[in-house]
């Protein structure tokens, strides 16, 4: 072996190990030999694509492809790299015709079939994408890659049970595929199975400790189970904290006491709203959008931060931008988040997402402002760079203290809804024409926990002839319904009494399946938040079961806001009676069903201004009382 041949090996190796560094020197070193070598100019390529330097790759790979033309070479993976560094730069059409170029020159690399599928899943493609990569994986029957990316394609087909055995055959595969733990676990949940996501969850995260988002995900799934607590939340909040929260918070100069030395006393504060990508038509949108346009600006200057693309903009955001400072944060890492806010001089930085994907809490693990608040509560962050939560007497009660990190402090309401888009009009009682009550719940299946499909079974059986719509993305995977309605047939509910509904096109046709639905049903422990008050908007009463957990607690909420406090439970056997009780006076339920949305909208629940003020003091209390 040559002396160039032998960096060219090291280089190589040296990549296959990850040890960029070395690759990269070894492989300049046998460029100064070999300028034009493809192998060299086509692994530089390579080392300046996993650098995350795409633009300098396609520059070195093209240059290869070049030379290896000239010497007459057919070299498919020459360009299947170039596809992933075009995919990296978001060329997906260039990208595409490498991967085809791949396959035409080098048919039997199922590389190039791989990447091929992956791509054609993201363009839209979803039967091309299945064919390429089981292409893929007929040319190599172990190729754990396809399995995971075949999953994934059948996931967005919704063919949640064939996503879950694809899955499970990339980890006999591949024992330590994190990812592969991660999205198996990510399944469970939209099945219905939250209780069976835990352990993969826990073993991506055991894989994979570098990646907060895998125990943010933990966290979420353990808020949905039936036998935890808020003990048992906070416990994951704070290891969370500890892991990656804490390690930033030197990250920044610390604040004097008392914030910044000009802005001890300010006659206004400044207000910054990390909205991730909540800054659009979504759940958070109907509590911070009231709220952000009722501000009063005269006492306080608003700040949006949104981490959406321009193209993900829509009405709702455009109304963010009229009302407040905003500032577009897509692309900055969390770090460089926590200096813009920092620059700013925020005040108060005010998380409204928490922990679900997207979130930006550890831009505040950084503590870029004096003060950090977590509104729109689902629990605890358990973060010690977040000193305040807000919340009510209802939400958070006497006695719940011991399940947060942060200090409370407590409002008349502590929540606000807006439809925020025109609504269908509310419609005649069904069960007047029917002549039989239809119970629905419009929750995600993760939320439906046995005890709460239990209860829902002994319902129907106390309400004869009774129906019970259910809707939701996974029912329209035949297996998944398929399941559901054998659990009330075990329960003596004949399955022609449940209707599964699937995914609706559109927020109006969302909202439209409450005109077949005469009460709604609030599932526990993980209650409905959005959905409770959509279904209150549509004239439908909501019974609800009070929990222990904030997340249990909305509904009970909502329904004393309405003046509808009969009909929250404090037990499954009283939840159940309710419900039934609920039925046996028809004239009573249409005429309840004809006056709800004029109730609610005349209620605290819906009075933007008054939440704002509300607001507004809570903020001037966390100020004064913040720590020297």
């Amino acid at each position: 072996m040559s002396a160039v041949e032998a960096l060219l090996h090291e280089g190589h190796r040296a990549l296959g190990e990850g040890r960029l560094d070395a690759a990269a020197a070894a492989l300049a070193a046998a460029q100064s030999a070999l300028p034009d070598h493809p192998d060299v100019l086509h692994l530089l390529g390579v080392v300046a694509l996993r650098r995350g330097d795409a633009v300098r790759a396609v520059e070195l790979i093209g240059a290869a492809m070049v030379r290896a033309e000239a010497l007459g070479q057919r070299r498919g993976e020459l360009h299947i790299n170039l596809g992933n560094a075009l995919t990296e730069l978001g060329r997906s059409d260039e990208a595409l015709s490498a991967y085809r170029e791949a396959i035409r020159r080098s048919p039997m690399l199922p590389e190039a079939h791989n990447n091929l599928g992956v791509a054609l899943g993201e363009a839209g493609d979803a039967e091309g994408a299945v064919r390429s990569l089981q292409s893929a994986l007929t040319l190599r029957r172990d190729y754990a890659d396809a399995r995971f990316n075949l999953a994934n394609v059948r996931r967005e087909q919704r063919r949640f049970e064939a996503a879950r055995a694809s899955y499970r055959q990339a980890l006999a595969l591949s024992p330590a595929y994190g990812s592969a733990w991660l999205n198996l676990a990510g399944i469970h949940p939209g099945l219905g199975e939250p209780e069976a996501a835990v352990a993969p969850m826990r073993r991506a995260h055991a894989i994979q400790p570098e990646r907060p988002g895998i125990l943010a995900n933990l966290i979420n799934i353990v808020r949905l189970l039936d036998t935890a607590t808020g003990a048992d939340e906070l416990a994951l909040g704070r290891r969370f904290d500890a892991l990656y929260a804490r390690p930033l918070a030197s990250r920044l100069p610390t604040f004097g006491p008392r914030g910044y030395p000009d802005r001890r006393n300010p006659d206004r504060l400044r207000i910054g709203y990390v909205g991730a990508d909540g800054l659009r038509l979504h759940t958070a949108a109907v509590s911070i959008l009231p709220l952000v346009e009722a501000h009063d600006r005269r006492r306080f200057e608003v700040v949006c931060y949104s981490d959406l693309p321009t193209s993900a903009e829509d009405d709702m955001t455009r109304r963010f931008r009229a009302s407040s400072s905003f500032e577009v944060t897509q692309g900055l890492s969390d770090e460089a988040l926590a200096r813009r806010i920092r620059e700013d001089r925020i005040d108060i930085a005010v998380d409204i997402l928490g922990y679900p994907t997207g979130s930006r809490l550890l831009a505040l693990a950084h503590r870029p402002a004096p003060v950090q608040v977590n509104l729109l509560l689902m629990g605890s962050f358990g973060l010690d760079a977040v000193g305040w939560a807000v919340g009510d007497a209802r939400l958070t009660p006497p006695g719940i203290e011991a399940q947060f990190s942060e200090r409370l402090e407590r409002i008349d309401l502590a929540f606000v809804y807006d439809p925020l888009t025109a609504t269908p009009e509310v419609s005649a009682l069904p069960a007047t024409k029917a002549g039989y009550v239809t119970f629905g719940s419009l929750n995600q299946p993760a939320k439906l926990s046995r005890r709460c499909l239990e209860a829902w079974a002994d319902i129907l059986g106390h309400v004869p002839h009774s129906r019970l719509i259910l809707k939701a993305k996974a029912y329209q995977d035949e297996a998944v319904a398929g399941r559901l309605l054998d659990f009330f047939d075990s329960r003596n509910v004949q399955p022609d009494r449940i209707d599964l509904l699937g995914w609706a096109a559109s927020q109006e046709g969302h909202l439209g399946i409450f005109r077949e639905i005469d009460v709604a049903l609030d599932p526990f422990p993980y209650g409905g938040v959005i959905s409770t008050c959509e279904a209150l908007w549509m004239g439908v009463p909501v019974v609800s079961l009070m929990g222990e957990r904030v997340l249990g607690r909305y509904g009970g909420l909502f329904l004393e806001s309405v003046g509808l406090p009969e009909l929250i439970a404090a037990d499954v056997d009283s939840y159940v009676e309710v419900a039934a009780r609920l039925t046996e006076d028809l004239p009573r339920l249409a005429a309840l069903r004809a006056t709800l949305r004029q109730r609610m909208a005349a209620s605290r629940l819906c009075d933007g201004p008054a939440f704002a003020r509300a607001i507004e003091g809570a903020y001037r209390r966390i100020w004064r009382n913040r720590p020297e």
